[in-house]
C-alpha cells in the first residue's frame, strides 16, 4: 500500500522534503563553525518548511505519509505559524546567545517535534514530537550556563512525568488498536472505564505540557529562571504545540465517542480546567512584582481561554481555538522580546519599569499594545480571538463559560494597567537603545497584532478551513 493517496505523489514532497531538511539541519549545526552561516541556514530552512506548509494549507490537499503523518489544512496552518514564530525566536537570539550553533541544533529538534505533532496521524507521533520539543528546550536552558541548571532540571523532570502519564494512557488503548492511529483507537468496542481513564491521563499529561491548572506550578519558576529568548520559545511555541496535541487527541480520538452520548466526561473535564486555569492565572498575576512572573501567570490564564473552544467541541469552537493559539503566539513572543531586552539591562521588576516611556518610547508603546491585545481590547487581534471564543461558548450552550471568560478579561486589565501606569506616569532617567534584532521582532509582532485585529479575515478564513480539515 502506498503511503499517500492516489494522485498526491507530487504533493508528498511538501511533507517529505521539510522533514528531511529538519533532520539534516539538526546534524549540520553541530559541524557549523560560522555564526552567520548557522543563523542564515536555519532561517532559510524555516522559511522553506513554513512556506511549503502554508501553501499546502491553501490547497486543501490531504494525504498520509508512512501511516504516521497526515498532511491536511489543520496541521499545515499551525506548523506554518510555528515556523514563522521560530524565525522570530532565532532573530531574537542572534547576538544574545553565546553558543548559537548548539542553540540552533536544539532549535531544529524543537521544529522537528512541532512538525510531528502538527502532522500527526498516530498518537505515537504526538508522543515523540512533544517529547522532542520539551527535551530540546530543557537542554537549551542548560547550555546557557551554570546559573540556569535549576529551571532546566524542573522542565526536564516535568517533561518526564508528562511522558510517563501519556505513555500509560497509550498503553490502555494499545490492545484495541496496535497502530494507535488518531482516528482508529476507539473503533473497537471498549469499556467506559478504559476510555475514561485514558482520557483523564491524556488530558493530565498534556495539561502539564500546556500549563493548564493544576499542573502549571512549574511555569513561573522556569520562565523567571530561563534566559528571556528561551522563555519566549516556551510561551510562544512549546505550550502551543501541547495545545495542538490536546486538540488532536480530544477532537479525533474522543470527541466522536463523546458526541454519540457515550461519555459526557470530555466536555465537563475541559470546562472545569478552563475555568480554574483562567481564574488561577489572572488572580496570581494580580500580586506579581516581577514582570516575567506576571507574564508567566498571564500566559497561564490565556491557556484557559483557548480551552473554551476545545471544551465546546464544535467547528466554531475549534476554529476559535486555532485562531487564538496563533494570535497569542505572536502577542507573547513580542512581549517577552521586550522583557528579554530590559532584563539584559537589569530591569526586571515593576518598580524598575518606571518611566520606560521616557527611556524608550517604542518599547513602552509596543508593550502597551501587546498587553491591551492580551486583555481583549479592540481593535487588536486579542479582542477578535476572545470574541469568537466566547461566541463559540454561547452557541455551544455554554454561555456561563463565556461569562466567566469576560470576568477574567476584566481582571486581567487591572494588572496590565499597573504595568502601564509605571511605564507612562513616572519620569524616566536616561534613554536606552533597543537592540536592532529585538526591535525587528517586536515590530513584526505589532504588525500582526494590529493588522489581523483590524482585518481578522486574514486569519479567520484559514482557521475555519483548518477546523474543517480536522
Amino acid at each position: 500500500m502506498l503511503p499517500y493517496a492516489s494522485g498526491q505523489e507530487p504533493a508528498i514532497y511538501l511533507i517529505a522534503v521539510p522533514l528531511l531538511l529538519l533532520v539534516v539541519s539538526a546534524i549540520a549545526q553541530v559541524y557549523s563553525r560560522s555564526r552567520k552561516l548557522s543563523f542564515v541556514s536555519i532561517i532559510v530552512l524555516l522559511l522553506i518548511s513554513g512556506s511549503a506548509s502554508l501553501y499546502l494549507s491553501g490547497t486543501g490537499a490531504s494525504f498520509r505519509f508512512l501511516s504516521v503523518l497526515q498532511a491536511n489544512g489543520f496541521g499545515s496552518l499551525l506548523f506554518g505559524a510555528i515556523s514563522i514564530a521560530i524565525v522570530l525566536i532565532e532573530v531574537l537570539s542572534y547576538g544574545n546567545t553565546g553558543k548559537l550553533q548548539r542553540f540552533n541544533m536544539l532549535l531544529s529538534f524543537v521544529v522537528l517535534g512541532a512538525f510531528l505533532v502538527a502532522f500527526a496521524y498516530s498518537i505515537i507521533a504526538i508522543l515523540v514530537g512533544v517529547e522532542m520539543v520539551i527535551l530540546a528546550s530543557a537542554f537549551m536552558i542548560l547550555q546557557s550556563g551554570k546559573n540556569y541548571v535549576e529551571p532546566a532540571v524542573k522542565l526536564f523532570v516535568l517533561g518526564a512525568v508528562a511522558t510517563a502519564v501519556f505513555t500509560l494512557a497509550m498503553a490502555l488503548l494499545f490492545p484495541y488498536d496496535v497502530n494507535l492511529s488518531l482516528v482508529g483507537a476507539l473503533a473497537a468496542p471498549i469499556g467506559k472505564f478504559i476510555i475514561g481513564m485514558s482520557l483523564v491521563l491524556f488530558i493530565g499529561a498534556l495539561s502539564i505540557e500546556s500549563a493548564a491548572f493544576p499542573f502549571n506550578f512549574w511555569v513561573p519558576d522556569v520562565y523567571e529562571g530561563a534566559p528571556g529568548n528561551i522563555t519566549a520559545l516556551l510561551a510562544g511555541v512549546n505550550k502551543k504545540v501541547a495545545l495542538i496535541a490536546l486538540i488532536e487527541i480530544t477532537m479525533l480520538v474522543f470527541a466522536a465517542y463523546s458526541a454519540s452520548g457515550g461519555m459526557p466526561l470530555l466536555s465537563d473535564t475541559l470546562v472545569i480546567l478552563s475555568i480554574l486555569t483562567m481564574f488561577f492565572g489572572n488572580l496570581a498575576a494580580l500580586v506579581q512584582r516581577n514582570i516575567k512572573r506576571l507574564f508567566a501567570y498571564s500566559s497561564i490564564s490565556q491557556i484557559g481561554y483557548i480551552l473554551i473552544g476545545i471544551a465546546v467541541a464544535t467547528h466554531l469552537g475549534v476554529e476559535s481555538s486555532i485562531f487564538y493559539i496563533i494570535a497569542h503566539m505572536f502577542m507573547i513572543i513580542g512581549a517577552f522580546a521586550i522583557v528579554f531586552w530590559l532584563e539584559s539591562r537589569n530591569i526586571r521588576t515593576m518598580d524598575e519599569y518606571s518611566g520606560l516611556y521616557g527611556r524608550n518610547a517604542f518599547a513602552a508603546i509596543g508593550l502597551t499594545i501587546l498587553m491591551l491585545s492580551m486583555a481583549g481590547i479592540p481593535p487588536l487581534v486579542g479582542f477578535v480571538g476572545k470574541f469568537i471564543l466566547f461566541s463559540s461558548a454561547v452557541y455551544g450552550n455554554l454561555a456561563f463559560l463565556a461569562f466567566v471568560g469576560v470576568i477574567n478579561s476584566f481582571i486581567s486589565i487591572y494588572y496590565y494597567a499597573k504595568v502601564m501606569n509605571q511605564m507612562f506616569l513616572r519620569k524616566g532617567e536616561r534613554h536606552i537603545s533597543m537592540d536592532r534584532n529585538i526591535a525587528v521582532v517586536v515590530a513584526a509582532c505589532l504588525v500582526f497584532v494590529i493588522a489581523v485585529g483590524i482585518f481578522p479575515q486574514l486569519l479567520l478564513g484559514a482557521a475555519s478551513a483548518a477546523a474543517a480539515a480536522l
